[in-house]
């Protein structure tokens, strides 16, 4: 359900609504990177910042929640899923209705800037083998909305340090945009009926 297509889908859809694209100018089912449209001489890298866990954690969200489920079929049903215990977290019930977290402790959301930045080099040392554009960007999911302003300094220096001219990080319900010729962070808020637009239309 919530694939690589999906994702590629979403930037997508939120790249040519930030800057007005013409969705039709990008071509289908490219590799390195995965957005590209000649016509507007760019190319965009998608990736997502998440550890391994995180993705395990996303998967049982997805699989789960907002499927009209009581809290113990929930519960049950990511007990059963869990045999080989690769999500450490922890799901409990409150009311009959399901709360997961990615933890069974404290949660440090520093985390969420380190795997930005990890993104970002590492995508950075892959940038030879991709076919290049005027513009090369890097779209990341950061599956979070914990990013603050203490947190763009250290992702900024990443910005600056890379091979990339745009960088875009999606923080659920705002994008954070930069570039190499402004050098800092625009905000774009994102409408709970944008998320919702572009969510069905990644999916179909």
């Amino acid at each position: 359900m919530y694939d690589k297509r999906y994702f590629e889908r979403y930037a997508l859809l939120s790249v040519c609504h930030m800057f007005n694209y013409d969705i039709e100018r990008f071509m289908k089912c490219c590799e390195k990177p995965d957005l590209q449209s000649e016509e507007y001489d760019i190319g965009i890298e998608v990736t997502q910042s998440i550890t391994e866990h995180d993705g395990t954690t996303i998967m049982l969200i997805n699989s789960y929640f907002g499927r009209g489920l009581s809290g113990n079929k929930i519960l049950e049903s990511i007990n059963q899923a869990n045999k080989k215990n690769k999500f450490k977290g922890s799901c409990t019930i409150v009311d009959d209705v399901a709360i997961i977290s990615p933890t069974k402790g404290l949660y440090d959301s520093s985390k969420h800037r380190e795997l930005i930045i990890r993104s970002i080099i590492e995508k950075s040392e892959k940038f030879s083998g991709y076919k290049h554009f005027r513009i090369n960007g890097l779209y990341c999911f950061a599956h979070t909305g914990l990013i603050g302003e203490s947190d763009y300094p250290c992702i900024l220096d990443a910005c600056r340090n890379s091979a990339f001219s745009l960088v875009l990080i999606n923080c659920i319900d705002r994008i954070l945009h930069w570039n190499a010729l402004y050098d800092s962070f625009l905000s774009y808020d994102i409408s709970y009926d944008l998320l919702t637009k572009w969510k069905k239309e990644a999916l179909q």
